[in-house]
């Protein structure tokens, strides 16, 4: 039986007309142009495409010398490579497929982010796959997370404020495409998207028009984070951003580090030399070098640097003869540099700048509304005047019932790593549904600070050390009188911070600005590292609450 699907890249061109003579005046150019191309116009349902196609000369493989002289066996193995370019347009857009090596020939042309701007409206935030993501402002590195079986996007770790999102992968409903060879598929969004293309002519202009709609969604609440930095658009501080980065190449004191390319980064591996063409000559070079970079785009007296990094290009040969093609990107997009400007910073990623920690404020803010939930589980009684934070952590226990709260507060356990004084506490309470309570009154941001790293900690110890599962255990079920039990191998999944601020209701606005920065950095740290939700829960008041509640 025939396949009815082909997993493929695809990527929306920009920049052409959707007219069969447009696409082949804008495409017909670089290794489009090389002999032995065929050209043909066709229609594809009713719509115009240009295909392009030819078969490489057949050459011997590269790694037959090399097993030859290991194993005295002369090797003379036969090779012959083909590639295809299809170019078709479908309601005011232009798409491309490249088969074989193909895709170089796009490369020029493709709409950057469209396939990550795709992904983020059609990946299900609960199953996401692989996330690329480079730091903001910080040690220039790129990190890729994969989980095959796909997590929530909450459990990658992401910092809202500091990371971009330069690839984005994972499980979508078929349908969302209208596909129908099964139920679930897997998309991954860079410039391109890569996905289950249908091979009925139909199908596939139908799919075309689907993704013209998808990428006009609004982006889901959960990934909303991830499109909030956005390169900077002033062409008066690009230009002016420009110019402090020339200054760094010609020889200034300036931060500069080589990268590679975010959709090549996975393809790294396969590289043997670099061709480099910054100026008028191409070079080979085993290994990119930054100083080499800098000295070439300094002898270009013509032109500024950056405009040298942004006209040039390098290109990744592989195979074992390095003669084979890779992949190839503008020359700035192989350098990171982190420019000040004032009390500004800013970072070049990809040839773009963006601002360091712009979107911080209000990424806390967003992350802060989250963890203070409208409707709190559970609902805590009030606090009573005078009351005390032990007498008001046993009230809980009546309150809740001892069926489905024990109380633990001072109650403290010992491990080899916390082996001196008393120990550390888990949780003030414990819920039946296997919830870790703490519990702190407040008129400043220092108790809660306490209360953050209480929970922290505990996590840590309960996750980490066996000792600590072992004899949590043993405590929650002396303790609730065998009423509530957990296993020995007991890992939280979500933890409550109750909280009382004295003289005013609990807000994600009235938290202290301190405690609201801490508060989120933790609740991402327990998310990106166990999988543990934190959720902050208001404890009402009947009074002005006195000192000895502290």
């Amino acid at each position: 039986m025939p396949p009815k699907t082909l997993v493929a890249t695809l990527y929306r061109l920009t920049g052409i007309e959707p007219t069969a003579d447009a696409m082949f005046e804008a495409t017909f150019t670089g290794r489009l142009t090389a002999p032995g191309v065929d050209v043909e116009q066709h229609d594809i349902a009713g719509a115009p495409a240009i295909l392009y196609s030819r078969t490489h000369p057949a050459t011997t493989v590269g790694w037959g010398s090399a097993l030859s002289q290991l194993t005295g066996v002369p090797m003379h193995l036969p090779r012959q490579d083909s590639e295809a370019v299809l170019v078709v347009a479908v309601d005011g857009h232009v798409y491309g497929l490249g088969f074989g090596q193909g895709y170089l020939s796009l490369m020029d042309a493709r709409e950057p982010g469209f396939g990550r701007r795709c992904a983020l409206r059609l990946v299900d935030p609960r199953r996401v796959r692989d996330v690329v993501r480079r730091p903001l402002g910080g040690i220039t590195r790129q990190d890729a997370t994969l989980v095959p079986g796909g997590i929530p996007i909450g459990g990658i770790g992401l910092r809202e404020h500091a990371d971009l999102v330069k690839k984005l992968g994972g499980l979508i409903d078929a349908a969302d495409l209208g596909l129908s060879h099964r139920d679930q598929v897997s998309v991954e969004g860079a410039d391109g998207l890569r996905l289950p293309v249908p091979l009925d002519p139909v199908r596939f202009l139908a799919l075309l028009r689907r993704l013209n709609e998808i990428s006009e969604r609004d982006v889901p609440p959960e990934f909303e984070s991830l499109e909030a930095i956005q390169a900077v658009t002033d062409r008066a501080l690009h230009d002016a951003l420009d110019a402090l980065f020339n200054d760094g190449l010609r020889g200034g004191d300036l931060s500069l580090q080589l990268v590679v390319p975010a959709d090549y980064a996975d393809r790294r591996h396969e590289t043997r030399s670099y061709l480099v063409k910054v100026g008028s000559v191409t070079l080979t070079r085993a290994e990119l070098d930054l100083d080499d970079l800098r000295q070439r785009c300094k002898v270009q007296y013509c032109v500024s640097p950056v405009t040298a990094l942004r006209d040039g290009w390098v290109e990744m040969r592989g195979g074992h003869d390095g003669t084979e093609v890779v992949g190839r990107a503008s020359a700035i997009r192989w350098i990171e540099a982190v420019v000040p400007m004032g009390s500004h910073v800013y970072q070049l990623s990809d040839g773009d700048w963006y601002e360091c920690g712009a979107g911080y404020a209000s990424s806390i803010a967003r992350r802060l509304r989250d963890l203070v939930p409208a409707v709190p589980e559970p609902a805590m009684p009030p606090w009573r005047h005078g009351e005390k934070e032990e007498d008001y952590n046993l009230r809980l226990q009546d309150h809740f019932g001892i069926d489905r709260y024990v109380c633990l507060d001072q109650k403290f356990i010992r491990t080899s790593q916390h082996r001196r004084g008393r120990g550390f506490e888990a949780c003030d309470g414990f819920t039946a549904e296997g919830t870790l309570i703490h519990v702190k009154a407040a008129e400043g941001s220092g108790p809660l600070s306490h209360q953050l790293n209480q929970a922290l900690i505990s996590i840590q110890a309960l996750f980490y050390q066996a000792e600590a599962r072992l004899k949590f255990a043993a405590m929650v079920a002396e303790f609730s009188g065998g009423r509530i039990t957990v296993p020995e191998d007991f890992r939280p999944r979500k933890v409550v911070l109750a909280m009382l601020l004295k003289g005013k209701e609990l807000t994600a606005d009235s938290l202290y600005p301190f405690t609201q920065a801490a508060l989120v950095t933790m609740a991402d740290t327990l998310m990106r590292d166990h999988g543990v939700t934190v959720e902050v829960v208001g404890i009402p008041a009947e009074g002005m609450i006195g000192e000895e509640a502290a």
